[in-house]
């Protein structure tokens, strides 16, 4: 039987254009934004925000057992809202017998924060119509005073950015994770860099600018602004880490997704140029072997809660182009088997291979063992749980994350096999960085 609400869902007249509806929320608690900044992707046709939640949750299912209040026909508007760092899972996959104790900092997101929202601006992209979808008309009406505050404006900031250390030590490091894969201990594993970032002021509209010239740098379906317990995040990820279908009662998923990425190229001006990259990307044996070992491991998740013989391959690897760069990817589903709970669901996917490695398991504790920092939310996830249900969530990368005073890190990494060439790996590092020197400080 199907869980209904008394849904409120109607149109606000006001400009379709997301942060200019955030900086009217910006000095509200628990500001968060989604926005589609690639109305084309297959992910881009809705932008979110919202303030004000109305409950906190940790875990990495914020309401186990409960169903989604529209049921699964309802609308996929946000319910909650929150991110699941790759710390929080650590502790669960990495065996202690194989690990090192950890002596490294503790990271500035170690912990999934989920909020509910009662009430969420929708932005139609593809109608260019903005709607208030609320649990009740107090709720809309709430927002709706809200919105009526004139937009502030984009204002003033710094942001820097700088290497956490020499980028020699990065290519050492690279050079002794391929001599472990030699050595058989592992087949693949990502390995991820560090840069410091500093934004000043660090105030919500300041954090909104930013967003907005590193979004517009690198346009992308999944960005999101976020405030957090320990600071902000700001996310331009090009990843979707798991899209999941509702089940029938709203309890749990029934169809299960993810698109892992490997291999990146960037742009170039010139199409006969860009042309050549797509089709070098392509036939890349490094890019196609290290694709495929993923996928490997990406079923293997997905079989560990799908239906036997469920689990395939439903899009094979295929070059994808964004606004600044081209990146190799593929998608996996498969259908849930019965009884499967949201966090089963979660706990089997959330790190994904994509970004740890194979095996997976001590993919993890070699990443531990070689990078310097501790990841936090770096190659966990981030996105929300829909009203109906569903949940849509995209992978922590190209997200920089910032304590109270703005000051913060952006990681960075790559997938590396056997026939890596460590210099290579570097410079991947820098193209995935590339859009902080575009937007520069105003």
């Amino acid at each position: 039987m199907r869980y209904q609400s008394a849904i409120v869902r109607r149109p606000l007249a006001l400009a379709p254009r997301p942060f200019e509806i955030a900086r009217r929320l910006a000095s509200r608690p628990g500001l968060a934004l989604l926005v589609s900044a690639d109305s084309a992707a297959p992910h881009g046709r809705f932008s979110y925000a919202a303030s004000d939640p109305v409950e906190l949750a940790s875990g990495l299912d914020p309401a186990p057992g409960r169903p989604a209040p529209d049921g699964a026909a309802g609308s996929r508007a946000p319910w909650w809202i929150g991110i699941l760092p790759y710390e929080a899972q650590r502790a669960r996959l990495e065996r202690r017998s194989w690990s090192r104790p950890e002596a490294r900092p503790a990271p500035l997101c170690a912990d999934s924060e989920w909020r509910r929202y009662d009430a969420v601006i929708e932005v139609d992209h593809a109608a260019h119509e903005v709607h208030v979808v609320a649990d009740d008309e107090a709720a809309a009406a709430r927002l709706e005073l809200r919105m009526a505050e004139a937009a502030a404006e984009a204002s003033d900031y710094r942001l820097e950015v700088r290497e956490d250390e020499p980028p020699e030590l990065h290519v050492a490091r690279v050079r002794e994770l391929i001599e472990r894969i030699y050595d058989g201990e592992l087949y693949q594993a990502n390995l991820a860099r560090r840069l410091r970032v500093e934004l000043e002021p660090c105030a919500p509209l300041q954090v909104l600018a930013a967003a907005e010239a590193l979004t517009t740098a690198f346009p992308t379906a999944f960005g999101a602004v976020l405030r957090t317990s320990s600071g902000w995040v700001i996310s331009m990820s090009p990843e979707l880490l798991l899209d999941a279908e509702p089940s029938a009662d709203a309890r749990a998923f029934s169809r299960l997704a993810t698109e892992p990425i490997k291999g990146t190229r960037r742009r170039a001006t010139d199409p006969r140029l860009d042309e050549q990259l797509v089709r070098e990307l392509d036939a890349d044996e490094k890019e196609r072997a290290e694709l495929a070992m993923i996928l490997d491991v990406e079923r293997n998740d997905l079989c560990r809660v799908c239906e036997p013989g469920s689990t395939v391959v439903s899009i094979p690897p295929h070059v994808v182009t964004h606004s600044t760069l081209h990146h190799r990817v593929a998608r996996v589903e498969g259908r849930v088997r019965s009884g499967a709970s949201r966090r089963e669901v979660l706990e089997a996917i959330v790190p994904s291979g994509s970004v740890t490695g194979a095996p997976k398991v001590r993919a993890m504790e070699v990443i531990a063992e070689l990078e310097p920092m501790r990841r936090g939310l770096y190659t966990g996830g981030l996105g929300l749980l829909a009203r109906d249900g569903s949940l849509r969530l995209s992978m922590a990368i190209r997200t920089v994350v910032l304590d109270q005073r703005g000051r913060g890190e952006y990681l960075v990494g790559g997938g590396i096999v056997a026939d890596s060439d460590p210099e290579r790996e570097l410079e991947e590092t820098r193209v995935k960085a590339a859009q902080f020197f575009s937007p520069r400080a105003r």
